[in-house]
Formats: C-alpha cells, sequence, structure tokens
C-alpha cells in the first residue's frame, strides 16, 4: 500500500459520450465490407410502428447491425440486425439468420445478449431486435502485457457459466473471439459480460430445417477448435477450446498460435502449444497455466467437458484460491495421488415423514422448501461468491459453505423462522464443520465427499421437527460468541449409525429451532450443562499474577475440548471498549475509477491501484490512532501512519495540532489510500485508547514531518514503543465479527487500551 496521498478527486466513472465509437466496438466489421446504400435507406425509419432506426453500427457476414429507440418502451436503446440485401435470395444464409433467433430466444442467462423481437423488412428480409450493450468488447480492454489477473478471472468465471448454459439449451457458439465478447460496467461498479453474435451458432434440434449437405464450417480460423476446422462434429468442448484461446490472449496479450494458413494452422494444434503462457507471463501459476492448457488439447475428449468446470477452475487459479477437483465423470485417481482437502461448514436438513407422503405432497413440499432455503440472505452471498455447493439428498438438501463458518447457522435460523408461516413442513436440521474433498457425481456436476458431510447427516438424524443440532466442533465456536452462548443447550454425547458415537447441542431461541430434547436419541454421556452458566461456575485457578497494569487471568478447569470465553473465563482489566469500522473501496483500472466506490468489511481481494478508505465509528470517546505495517525498503519493518494527521498551525512542526480523540457515534473517515505493487498482505493496526496517548502524538507528529518519507516512523526507539503497544494485540486480543449484511466489523475489548489488527490481501497483477 502506498504511504498517505492527498485525497482523491474526480472519483466518478468516466462518461464515453461518442455513441458512435462505442457502437462500432460493439459490432466491428470483420469483413471489411462498406455500407451499401440499400441499408441506409433505413436510417429515420421506423420499423413495426415502434424501432426508430438512428445508425449503422456495423456489418457482418450475414447482416447489418443498427442502433435503434424502441418507441413503446420509453426510447429505450435497442439493436436491430438485418439480414443483407444480397443474402436474400441464398437460402441457407436466410436459414442461419433464423437460426440466430431460435438460439437467442432458447437461452435465458444474464451474460448472453437477449433478443426482444423479429419481423420482416417489405422486400422479405428478416430482422431481429435484441439488447443493446452499454460497454466496450473485450478486444479493446486487452494489452499486450494481459490484463489485470482479478478481473480476468471475473470474466472467465461469467464467459463459463454464460457457455455453460448456452450448451445445456442445445446451442453451440462456433464463433468466440475478444470482439463477440462485451463487458457492460454495471450500476454497483461490478462488470457484466455479455456474449454476442450468434450468427453462425450451431443448433441442435432446430426448428429451422437446414440442409446438412450444406452446413459447412463456420467461425474465425485463429479461434476454431480442431474439428470446426475439420467439418468434424461440434460438441461444447470445441467452444471450451476457443474459449482457451481466448483465456490465453487475456493474460498473455497474444493468441497462441499465429500461422499463415488454415492447413498449418491444424498441424500447429496437432502439435500442441510451443509457447508456454507463463513464458510470456511469469507471475502466472503453475495450476493456470496446466487449466488453460488443457482447455486447448487437440482431441476434445482431453478438453474440459463443461465450459463452466474451465471457467470456475481458471477463476480460482488466477485469484489464488484452492482449486476445484477436476470434473471428469468418475474420475480415476492414481492411489498415490490424494484428492485436496478443505474445511467446510456444512448445513444438512430433511424433511420429516417424507417417505410417509404423497408424490405430490412430496414435490410440493421440496419445491417449498427450495423457495425458502435459496431466498436466505448467506445462500445468496454464497453462490455470488461461489463459495458454496447445494446438493439434493432426496428429502432434502445440504449446504456446503467455503469460506463462513457462521453462515450454515445464520442461515439454518432464517430457515427455521420462515417454517413458521409453512406449519405443514416439518424439517430437521443439523450443522457441523469438517474435512471435506470436492469430486464429480456420474453427471459431472459438483459433489462433496468425506467425514465432514457424514458427520453432519448423522447430526441431524439425531433430531425431531424444528430441531438445530450441532455438532461440538461447532458449538465451541458458537459458544465464544456472546449472541449464540445463550442459545446452546448440551444434549451429551449420542450414539449414531454404525456405533460412531457424537457430542450433541441444541440450538434454540425465542422464535427459531425446537427447545425440546430430542426424543429419538440416548444419550451414552451425560449432557454438560448450558455453556454458559458451566464455564462461568466452573472452579478457576489463578495463573499469573502480573506486575503493574497486569491483572488476574483464570483458567477453567473444565475437560480441553470445551472452550473458555473471553466474557466469562477471563477477569478483564478494565472498562468495555466497542467500535466498529469498514472500508470505502474503488476499484481501478489505468489509474481511472472502474465503477463506483462500495462498502466492504475488507474480505474482498485489492488489485494493484485500488483505492480505499477507513471509516471507524466508537460507542464511547477515545482517542484513534490508526497505521500501516509492512516490510520497507531494507526489509525491516515500516510503520505508516495513517490517522490522526496534524493540521499545521504555525511555521514548524512543533506547531502542528494533533488531534487523535473522537466523540462516541462520532465517523472517522481516513484520506484515500491505494495499493501499489506488491503483492502480500496489509496490516493495518487500530490503536484505541479511553485517553490521548501523549508518546504516540509525539511519534505521529514527527513522523508527519519526516521530509525524507512523509508519514514514516523511522526513529528506533520510536518504532519500539509502538511495538510494545502492538503486542498487547497477541495477550488481549479482543472479539471481532464481521457483520456482512451491514459491510462493517465489530470489535469489543477491555481495559484502557485495545489494539485490533486489520489484513487486507493485495495479490500481484
Amino acid at each position: 500500500m502506498s504511504r498517505r496521498e492527498s485525497r482523491v478527486k474526480n472519483m466518478e466513472p468516466n462518461s464515453i459520450t461518442d455513441v458512435d465509437t462505442k457502437e462500432k466496438e460493439t459490432m466491428p466489421d470483420e469483413h471489411g465490407n462498406s455500407p451499401n446504400v440499400d441499408t441506409e435507406f433505413l436510417i429515420g425509419t421506423t420499423l413495426d410502428g415502434r424501432y426508430v432506426i438512428k445508425r449503422e453500427l456495423g456489418r457482418g457476414g450475414f447482416g447489418v447491425v443498427y442502433l435503434a429507440s424502441d418507441e413503446k418502451v420509453l426510447s429505450r436503446l435497442v439493436v436491430v440486425k438485418v439480414l443483407l440485401d444480397e443474402k436474400i435470395s441464398h437460402k441457407w444464409s436466410v436459414r442461419k439468420f433464423k437460426q440466430e433467433m431460435e438460439a437467442l430466444a432458447r437461452i435465458d442467462h444474464p451474460s448472453v445478449i437477449g433478443i426482444f423481437d423479429s419481423g420482416q423488412l417489405a422486400d422479405g428480409r428478416p430482422y431481429l431486435v435484441m439488447q443493446y450493450v452499454d460497454g466496450v468488447s473485450l478486444r479493446s480492454v486487452i494489452n499486450v502485457e494481459g490484463m489485470d489477473l482479478f478481473r480476468a478471472a471475473d470474466i472467465v468465471r461469467q464467459i463459463g457459466k454464460a457457455l455453460s448454459a448456452a450448451h445445456d439449451r442445445g446451442i453451440f457458439h462456433r464463433d468466440l473471439k475478444p470482439e463477440n465478447i462485451m463487458l457492460q460496467q454495471l450500476a454497483d461498479g461490478d462488470e457484466q459480460v455479455k456474449i454476442i453474435d450468434f450468427g453462425v451458432a450451431k443448433v441442435k434440434d432446430s426448428v429451422i430445417s437446414m440442409s446438412t449437405a450444406s452446413d459447412r464450417s463456420a467461425g474465425t480460423a485463429a479461434y476454431m477448435s480442431p474439428e470446426q476446422l475439420c467439418a468434424g462434429s461440434i460438441t461444447p468442448a470445441s467452444d471450451v477450446y476457443g474459449f482457451g484461446i481466448i483465456a490465453y490472449e487475456m493474460l498473455t496479450g497474444r493468441r497462441p498460435m499465429n500461422p499463415d494458413s488454415a492447413y498449418q494452422l491444424l498441424e500447429l494444434q496437432r502439435s500442441g502449444v510451443r509457447i508456454k503462457p507463463r513464458e510470456l507471463r511469469p507471475n502466472l501459476s503453475d495450476a493456470a497455466e496446466r487449466i488453460i492448457l488443457k482447455a486447448l488439447s487437440f482431441e476434445p475428449e482431453n478438453r474440459y467437458a463443461r465450459a463452466r468446470d474451465f471457467g470456475d477452475q481458471l477463476a480460482a487459479a488466477l485469484l489464488g484460491e484452492e482449486l476445484q477437483t477436476e470434473l471428469h465423470p468418475l474420475r480415476a485417481s492414481k492411489k498415490d495421488e490424494a484428492l485436496p482437502l478443505e474445511t467446510a461448514h456444512l448445513l444438512f436438513m430433511d424433511i420429516v415423514g417424507y417417505s410417509k407422503l404423497l408424490m405430490d405432497q412430496q414435490k410440493e413440499s421440496i419445491r417449498t422448501l427450495q423457495e425458502i432455503v435459496l431466498s436466505t440472505e448467506d445462500c445468496r452471498r454464497a453462490e455470488s461468491s461461489n463459495s458454496l455447493i447445494r446438493l439434493p439428498t432426496g428429502d432434502g438438501m445440504a449446504l456446503v459453505f467455503f469460506s463462513d463458518p457462521e453462515a450454515p447457522v445464520r442461515c439454518a435460523v432464517e430457515i427455521s423462522r420462515a417454517l413458521r408461516a409453512h406449519p405443514e413442513l416439518e424439517l430437521r436440521m443439523g450443522v457441523h464443520t469438517g474435512l471435506v474433498y470436492r469430486i464429480a457425481d456420474i453427471n459431472t456436476n459438483m459433489n462433496v465427499a468425506g467425514g465432514g458431510i457424514n458427520i453432519a447427516q448423522r447430526v441431524m438424524d439425531c433430531g425431531d421437527r424444528g430441531h438445530i443440532l450441532l455438532s461440538e466442533r461447532v458449538a465451541d465456536d458458537l459458544g465464544q460468541l456472546g449472541r449464540w452462548s445463550g442459545c446452546l443447550q448440551d444434549l451429551g454425547i449420542a450414539e449414531v449409525k454404525h456405533g460412531v458415537k457424537v457430542h450433541i447441542f441444541n440450538l434454540s431461541g425465542d422464535d427459531f429451532g425446537n427447545p425440546s430434547p430430542p426424543t429419538r436419541i440416548e444419550t451414552v454421556g451425560k449432557p454438560f450443562p448450558k455453556r454458559a452458566p458451566v464455564i462461568a461456575a466452573c472452579s478457576l485457578a489463578i495463573i499469573t499474577i502480573a506486575v503493574a497494569g497486569a491483572w488476574l487471568g483464570l483458567k477453567s478447569k473444565a475437560k480441553p475440548s470445551t472452550p473458555v470465553t473471553n466474557t466469562a473465563a477471563v477477569a478483564h482489566p478494565g472498562p468495555e471498549q466497542s467500535l466498529s469500522y469498514w472500508l470505502t473501496v474503488q476499484k481501478m483500472l489505468n489509474d481511472k475509477p472502474l465503477g463506483k466506490p462500495m462498502e466492504s468489511v475488507g474480505n474482498i481481494i485489492f488489485g494493484n491501484g485500488w483505492r480505499f478508505r477507513f471509516n471507524l465509528k466508537p460507542s464511547q470517546p477515545g482517542a484513534l490512532y490508526l497505521l500501516n505495517a509492512g516490510p520497507g525498503k531494507t526489509g525491516a519493518p515500516e510503520y505508516n501512519i495513517l490517522f490522526p494527521l496534524p493540521q499545521r498551525n504555525g511555521h514548524t512542526w512543533q506547531e502542528q495540532r494533533l488531534d487523535a480523540r473522537l466523540a462516541a457515534d462520532q465517523t472517522m473517515q481516513s484520506d484515500w489510500y491505494r495499493f501499489v505493487d506488491q503483492q502480500g498482505v496489509e496490516k493495518l493496526w487500530i490503536i484505541w485508547s479511553a485517553q490521548p496517548i501523549p508518546e504516540l502524538d509525539e511519534i505521529f507528529r514527527q513522523a508527519a514531518a519526516n521530509k525524507q518519507n512523509p508519514g514514516v516512523v523511522t526513529d528506533p526507539l520510536q518504532i519500539a514503543l509502538i511495538e510494545t503497544y502492538l503486542k498487547q494485540y497477541e495477550r488481549e486480543r479482543p472479539e471481532k465479527v464481521d457483520e456482512l449484511s451491514k459491510n462493517l466489523t465489530s470489535v469489543k475489548g477491555w481495559g484502557n487500551v485495545v489494539v485490533s489488527l486489520v489484513e487486507l490481501r493485495h495479490a500481484e497483477v
């Protein structure tokens, strides 16, 4: 992260007013045709009494594309594509044009261009009315060094999902290239992919009669798969090959092969990619390179069977996430290859008495349950971040979360509350955190296996209607959080299927769960009292007697697996201090804002050049000191002051006024800071004090006056003093809770000084 810089102005995205420029990027003419007189006459006319043709945008091998306004829908902008005049007598061209209508009508996906209407001109030529994309082509943002890894990951993930949606409907694009992929900025700052131009798409089981003999190789040669060049059978793997070329080009700035002829291209494809992606982009991971080269395999069966699998795995590799197990039907691993284990947070649920319901009742019950589950906030959030796998179980379902350990519990509570409006739906739930590995089922859908999911089901099996049962591991974590500890009931150790013994806890509250003990289990171990009272009532032993400023530490004599919470087991040295913080993040591209600023708890991956502001709001008055820590030029720790920053009242630094004080509920917002070209984890240290700390005030004032390194603490004695405060973090870590629904983090500690650490992940591009 850079040292403090002046407040950034004009952060709104640049507006583009040259519509002609944008639209020619939208539909470029790759065939070099010049406008014909017969198409120019349409400009200014109205089609079907509603579409006013404004200007030509471009033309391709089959049609001319216009910008138009739909006068029946508030003059919204649309795209009208009209068959070229010279093609009207060519039956194959007319049928292919109509088949594009069919392809777009079949696909319903946010990353595929939408079709609104169709019609016919007076001379018999058909036309399409399609969604207008206010954006730029992927081609226009690919540079010679390769794209930003984060942006590339987002784009390939969206492309993969869109292509799989098309393939599932029997549509194969056959002309994938950067010119046919549009990028549209959304209001929230995200970037939406739109795949366009299905003019040469192959439509399986088409209602438009096509002559097999008349069909021919179609597409742009540089992005064709080997089977396309040979007019062979087209499958989803054919589009995956073109997708692989696009990914290679996005990340390296060039295509993997640049032949002089189609014949030479086929020979190059057969011999394989000679220049590997990492030779052109050394900071690509080995995993990313392997994934791209797999997509570019000569034989279709050696590529990814689904475009989504390729997009998801490549995105994960680019972001440094743990890779999913490759999705091959009935994947056979070598005996000495272990599938990668992951920690998952699982919610298992089933409908009690499901087998006794009639078939139509079963169908309706599952449908209602699915609607309730999919509408929960945690399910929506996890799916949007690709950190959730949903598994059908016949009489219910399982949710596998991979990021937030509290998510399945919150989700279970929200489901339980929603079920109050559906008394006919009797549901029981079980929650467990454990190890799993990702596999593909026989249909190549993502699945999970391992002890983690097995235990989650065993925990659920112990419950009756309305129960939310937890394994001991989950209860141990929740017992450390005040909002859950009072809702836990220790049911003891139960023996479940195959003689497995599981320590079970019941979670219930005034409006969720079932407070009654389950009737279907008999415990084989005595249940413990509720966790909060038992911790408070356990005999305590003095483990340390400190000198000035220290206090008595008490340790529970409870069994080792029982967690000891800060609030119950430690004699706190002073008053409670609480505050909340959040980040205002501005994505940047080429030093220009990319979308609008967004609020975040900081759990995202920051890219080079991204900017952010740090916001903090205390619940009580006090003084705030905010530092950025990291290795300096010599490798030694370097501390940059972020808040407070002195305000000059005189001519010397000694006369500068510094005020670290904040009132209760007063929001502090820092200046803008940016991430520079260095990979790693940025550490922001919060030092919150009930009163201003004079020695820190002096350190901050002197650092601000440092002419050689403005804002940097350089004096070794001052650094040592700062680090004495920071070491308190290891001794007395405050409680931290990410409130994702509010986009903020709550911090609670005790004593006159509370130290908290904020870690921001910054990856190299």
